[in-house]
């Protein structure tokens, strides 16, 4: 992504968070890039190179339309996590143990696991919406990058208080309610109106 510099275009004041495992961020409004505009992503590791996923980006079809081992279940909402890997199925999960040989983050997210564990659960007629969140594809960076880019306020950085984000939300909706959370340094982008474009 070629790096842009909004530092002075809003005026905004950033807070003092920086980007980390566990936390989130929430992009400018203006970012236009089909992937990103208006997106909320949550860091998943943050070491050499960082991994994310978009939380608030569903397709138009569903994960048991496009992934034979779910063909059984009903209607399974996909996320499109990012521009890497797009054909890679990824998967955020609050069940901790539950999914064995899962990872966990923090703030109750765990990531990936055992297919067969999830199966189980969804067999079981489990709900899905707050407990697993599907993805095709991740969001990417180096290290520098992502610094660069919060520097120059492609970015705000918020470090949740608690899992809402795994819930269903449209895009706008959960861009404007972590947009809030940033704090009033940042109220000139909630008056940024939505591009057209991205409707």
């Amino acid at each position: 992504m070629e790096i842009a510099n909004y530092s002075e275009l809003f005026g905004i004041e950033p807070n003092e968070i920086k980007p980390a495992k566990n936390t989130l961020l929430i992009a400018n409004p203006v970012l236009d890039e089909v992937w990103f505009n208006r997106s909320v992503i949550y860091l998943t590791s943050f070491d050499k190179d960082i991994m994310g996923f978009v939380q608030n980006k569903l397709f138009p079809f569903t994960l048991n339309s496009v992934v034979d081992t779910f063909k059984s279940f009903p209607d399974i909402p996909l996320y499109c996590g990012g521009p890497v890997e797009g054909d890679r199925l990824f998967f955020l999960h609050t069940l901790g143990g539950i999914i064995s040989e899962s990872e966990y983050i923090g703030n109750g997210i765990s990531i990936g696991g055992d297919m067969l564990s999830v199966l189980s659960y969804l067999s079981a007629g489990n709900k899905i919406d707050g407990y697993i969140k599907f993805f095709l594809g991740y969001s990417g960076w180096s290290k520098e990058q992502l610094k660069m880019e919060v520097r120059t306020q492609t970015w705000g950085v918020l470090q949740p208080q608690g899992d809402d984000f795994m819930y269903a939300a449209n895009n706008e909706k959960m861009w404007r309610k972590y947009l809030n959370q940033l704090g009033e340094g940042y109220a000139s982008w909630l008056r940024v109106p939505p591009s057209p474009i991205f409707n």
